[in-house]
């Protein structure tokens, strides 16, 4: 793993860390504006934008760890592969050693 990876999981955690905090304030602010009988109250700017920057702190900490793109062009994928595993069809499988379960009327016509 490259440093840029190591560096964008230590991101995410940091990110996820501060999402969680301004998950528990915003619990902790409705629990105060419970306790104090207010109902109609909007959160504090200051968890809203803790809120905002810690969500985008994990998705750019998601970015950077994430491994790079896999190619997805067919030609590729067939180039790995053996003839065996690129011809598999069941040509060759034949039905007629199965036994015949059938009604009785069925089997008297065949006699």
């Amino acid at each position: 793993m490259t440093t840029n990876v190591y560096l964008g999981k230590v991101v995410a955690i940091v990110g996820t860390l501060f999402l969680f905090h301004s998950a528990f304030s915003t619990y902790e602010h409705l629990a105060y504006l419970k306790a104090v009988d207010q109902t109609e109250s909007s959160l504090p700017i200051e968890i809203v934008l803790e809120c905002i920057l810690s969500a985008i702190v994990v998705l750019v900490g998601v970015i950077f760890s994430a491994d790079p793109f896999k190619n997805i062009l067919m030609e590729n994928e067939i180039k790995k592969m053996t003839i065996d595993k690129i011809d598999t069809r069941p040509s060759f499988i034949t039905f007629n050693y199965r036994k015949v379960t059938s009604t009785m009327a069925q089997l008297e016509r065949k006699l």
